[in-house]
C-alpha cells in the first residue's frame, strides 16, 4: 500500500500534537496579519463608501477590465453571490459599466467607469500606505521569500485535497 508520506514538522506547528502553540501557527499568523492590515484599511476606505469586498473587486477591475463575473469572483476571492450583490451597488454609484459579451451572450463583462477608475485610485493609495506599514523593515529579498512561501502554500492548497 502507498501511503503519502507527511513532512516532518515541528510538534509545536501541529494541530493534532499536545504541544501545539496555536500563536506561532502559520496560518494563525497570517490571519492574524491579515486581520490587522485590514482593520484600520477597512476604517479609512470606509470614508470613501467603499467595503472590505468592494475594496476587492475595485482593485481586480483596476488591472483587469473589462472581465466576466466569474472571473472577477474568482480573482476577487469572493463567492459569485457575494459578487453580484456588490457589483449592484456599484453600477448604482456609476464606478462600474456592465455589458453582455459580444462573443457569447450568457456572459456579463464588467468594466470601471472614469469615475471608478479615479475612486479606485485613491483606495489603492490608502491601501499602498497600508502596504507600506506592514512590511516596513523588510528588504526585497525578505519580501520575496516571503511572497514565494505564501504562493507555494496557496499552490498546496489548491491542488491538495485533505480527504
Amino acid at each position: 500500500m502507498n501511503e503519502i508520506k507527511k513532512p516532518q514538522l515541528p510538534e509545536h506547528y501541529d494541530p493534532a500534537s499536545e504541544d501545539f502553540d496555536l500563536f506561532s501557527s502559520p496560518f494563525y499568523l497570517i490571519a492574524h496579519a491579515d486581520f490587522k492590515y485590514h482593520e484600520d484599511l477597512d476604517k479609512a476606505i470606509a470614508k470613501f463608501g467603499v467595503d472590505r469586498t468592494i475594496y476587492r473587486l475595485l482593485t481586480v477591475l483596476m488591472r483587469r477590465s473589462p472581465i466576466n463575473i466569474k472571473e472577477l469572483s474568482y480573482f476577487s476571492l469572493l463567492k459569485r453571490s457575494t459578487a453580484s450583490r456588490a457589483l449592484v451597488r456599484l453600477r448604482k454609484e456609476g464606478w462600474i459599466n456592465q455589458n453582455l459579451d459580444e462573443a457569447d451572450n450568457r456572459i456579463t463583462n464588467v468594466e470601471l467607469t472614469p469615475k471608478g477608475r479615479e475612486l479606485t485610485e485613491k483606495v489603492m493609495r490608502l491601501g499602498s500606505r497600508q502596504l507600506h506599514r506592514a512590511v516596513k523593515g523588510l528588504d526585497e529579498e525578505q519580501l520575496k521569500q516571503l511572497t514565494g512561501l505564501l504562493k507555494h502554500l496557496v499552490d498546496n492548497l489548491s491542488r491538495l485535497s485533505i480527504e
